[in-house]
């Protein structure tokens, strides 16, 4: 049984409740032919009208990774509905929804933070029918059963279609309880039901940032300081003003209380140069023709090198943030072995399909945004800030995405369209160059760890210690290493030096950047003790760890944060048990010879989903020096709502994770990002993406994130491969066939 009285809070849920305002529904899949049906409202999550169409309401973002198909699939099992009636509604942003239902797709999140309210909006709806049903034919509920849009009357087999009932429905209590519906009953959660959007995608139908057209509608682009932070001194736009359809040329300088209301992290609005045209392509070609001096400020000297040099010098002075057991005896005591390694995970740009963009109209006392963003709120605060509007008075219409990754939280685009459309008095789309899109990144955080491990004459680990160096632009990780392997003493120190570049959220960040460093060197521990990888990793979770005093801990780290931890730990046993059960672990490859292939395991979480990937990688004369030719990966993510799009996610994880570590990492002279298109900030390529298989463990747990936990064990599987081939330890990203054969490649 689940309580009701949550779900009734955050919104009216009989007829008279909330509808919120839609945009184009992009997803429609049926039409009503009567002129003359009317759409009930259930609640704010669904309609139904009276010729049985049933509308849900979409409130999360949908960016290929098939939320927009599974979330209302949820929601139409619980209520017992006819898929093929369904069809799916984007929402624009309303307060009326709870962060957890549309403030934020990301984090692999989504499912798992709506999985509840969204049965319940299902559910609630269903017992509704069922008692207009009742009443009507003046039976008890309990003779009565809901599937594929019908009401049954049981003992007589009577049926009434949700359309029918929907009206009556509507006006009746709202249960304070509903029975949720068991697993054994689910008719679509769990099956690979099609993606809806898919059809509309390959046929152009679908409706994206840069589909956006609106009457009157000018085109903006915006000339930006090549360096992070740097000022526009003056322009010159003489030449730029001559190219055929420029309307305007102007700066785009916030003042100082506008400033002082953006949030820092958010969007670096200022700065720059606007151009506006009839169209992107004559904006495009009016920035080239502009003459701007720039002030390129505190970074103008920096570059990738100087960086790795302030990273290499904070580690020499990095406080320590963690401690456990005795380190010093540890590392005093003559008999211990002890061994060190560096490892550098670099920046990482998302590199979009869809290039940054946004639409506004600011019309005096509202303003009107299209985009695809990952969080509506953040949008609708923002824009109001830099506008100097309430926040109700912003609008904000959410599109499809080409892509996210995290990008897409940032908000820069949409607070650029609100600014420039309040200047000129017109609506206007703002799009940036692949350039912009890639020079102005905010990239994935630098990482470097400086690893230190003691093990012990009788071949036991008894401490280690970390040395994290970070960039300060987007924090992803905690102060202390989070860990599962039960090592006795433990210390870690934490220092950050300033960013270079703009960062923020990357696919998997914080686990990612952790990973690399923690797989890899459990990894040589296991070889330097002549353990078996999968067995020696067994062997520390079979030990519960020391997280510290519990007795110093806030009370909501002892309620959420070590249980979920012990849930956390419990499916890397039972993932890796999986492993070595079904054979996928029986290693009968060379090592050391260069030839033949090399197999590397690598194991981690994000968030409560916990992925066990095994590459397989042989060598070869290519850009990167080797090719990895197959990854397993098997999956505790709990009950898998849709096996088709899972599937997917863990692919495009693996696929991104590798395309960062073949072609990964960013160069940067004076300032400037040296990368700027696809040329030299390259994408995997389909002949070179590896065959890969994924399991998934079996459960029926409440379901966890899919879209990120596949990103983090690649790179470290991939390099404990290598090393299992050619006994060579490359400790960085990218891997390039220099690390690979050596000076003479």
């Amino acid at each position: 049984m689940t309580s009701r009285r949550d779900f009734i809070k955050v919104g009216s849920l009989a007829g008279g409740g909330l509808l919120v305002s839609l945009v184009v529904p992009a997803y429609a899949n049926t039409t009503s032919n009567n002129v003359n049906s009317q759409e009930i409202k259930m609640n704010k999550f669904l309609s139904i009208d009276t010729d049985g169409k049933i509308t849900v309401m979409l409130t999360k973002h949908e960016m290929g990774q098939g939320t927009g198909t599974s979330i209302p699939t949820i929601l139409a099992d619980e209520l017992g509905a006819d898929w093929s009636k369904v069809q799916i509604k984007k929402s624009d942003y309303h307060p009326q929804y709870t962060w957890q239902e549309m403030g934020t797709t990301g984090g692999s999140g989504s499912i798992e933070r709506t999985w509840d309210t969204i049965r319940e909006a299902g559910a609630t709806a269903r017992e509704m029918l069922k008692q207009a049903a009742a009443t009507r034919w003046g039976v008890d509920t309990m003779a009565l059963k809901v599937e594929n849009s019908f009401v049954t009357n049981i003992g007589t087999n009577e049926k009434l279609e949700f359309g029918e009932l929907a009206e009556t429905a509507s006006q009746l209590p709202v249960p304070e309880e509903v029975t949720l519906k068991k697993s054994k009953d689910y008719v679509y959660i769990g099956k690979p039901i099609k993606n809806r959007i898919t059809k509309k995608v390959v046929s152009g139908n679908a409706r994206f940032g840069l589909d956006m057209n609106l009457p009157g509608m000018v085109y903006a682009s915006i000339e930006k300081c090549p360096v992070f932070q740097g000022k526009l001194i003056e322009f010159d736009a003489t030449e730029a003003k001559k190219v055929t359809g420029v309307l305007d040329v102007f700066p785009l300088i916030l003042s100082e209380e506008e400033k002082s209301k953006i949030h820092p992290k958010r969007g670096y609005v200022d700065k720059g140069v606007v151009i506006v045209a009839d169209s992107t392509w004559n904006a495009f070609k009016a920035r080239k023709a502009l003459k701007v001096q720039w002030d390129y400020g505190q970074h103008g000297t920096r570059s990738i090198t100087s960086l790795e040099k302030e990273m290499a010098q904070a580690s020499e002075t990095a406080p320590m943030t963690f401690e456990i057991g005795n380190m010093e005896q540890v590392f005093k005591d003559e008999d211990n072995e002890i061994i060190e390694a560096e490892y550098n995970n670099p920046h990482q740009a998302h590199a979009l399909m869809e290039p940054i963009n946004a639409t506004a109209h600011y019309q005096g006392d509202r303003c009107e945004i299209w985009v695809g963003a990952q969080d509506p709120s953040i949008v609708n605060a923002e824009v109001a800030n830099v506008i100097g509007l309430p926040t109700d008075a912003v609008s904000v219409h959410i599109l499809n995405s080409g892509g996210s990754f995290g990008r897409r939280y940032h908000v820069d685009s949409s607070m650029e369209a609100a600014f420039i459309s309040k200047k000129i008095k017109l609506p206007v789309k703002v799009t940036w160059s692949r350039e912009d899109e890639i020079m102005h990144d905010h990239f994935h955080p630098c990482l470097r760890n400086y690893l230190k491990a003691a093990i012990s004459s009788d071949g036991n680990v008894l401490g280690l210690e970390n040395t994290a160096i970070s960039t300060t632009g987007y924090s992803a990780w905690s102060n202390k290493w989070d860990h599962y392997y039960a090592i006795p003493n433990m210390r870690c120190y934490l220092s950050k030096v300033p960013t270079l570049v703009a960062e923020g959220a990357w696919r998997s960040t914080g686990e990612h950047s952790a990973n690399l460093a923690k797989e890899c060197f459990i990894d040589e521990l296991a070889d330097k003790l002549g353990k078996d990888a999968v067995d020696f990793r067994l062997e520390l979770l079979s030990r519960e760890v020391d997280w510290g005093d519990p007795s110093s801990f806030p009370d909501w780290v002892k309620k959420y944060f070590l249980p979920r931890k012990k849930i956390i730990r419990q499916r890397h046993i039972e993932v890796m048990r999986f492993v070595k059960e079904n054979g996928l672990w029986d290693k009968q490859m060379p090592k050391g010879k260069g030839k033949g292939k090399g197999k590397g395991f690598a194991i981690s979480n994000f968030g409560d989903t916990v992925c066990a990937e095994i590459a397989e990688v042989t060598l070869n004369e290519s850009e990167s020096g080797f090719r990895v030719d197959k990854v397993t990966a098997v999956v505790h993510c709990g009950m898998v709502v849709n096996p088709h799009f899972g599937k997917g996610q863990i692919e495009g994880a693996i696929i991104w994770a590798l395309t960062a570590l073949k072609y990964g990492g960013l160069e940067a002279e004076n300032g400037i990002v040296q990368r700027t298109n696809f040329h030299n900030c390259k994408v995997l390529r389909m002949d070179e993406s590896p065959e890969i298989e994924v399991v998934f463990i079996e459960s029926d747990e409440r379901p966890t994130g899919l879209g990120e936990p596949g990103t983090p064990p690649l790179a470290p599987a991939v390099l404990n491969a290598i090393f299992d081939l050619s006994g060579k330890r490359i400790r960085k990203m990218p891997v390039t066939k220099q690390d690979i054969h050596g000076m003479d490649a």
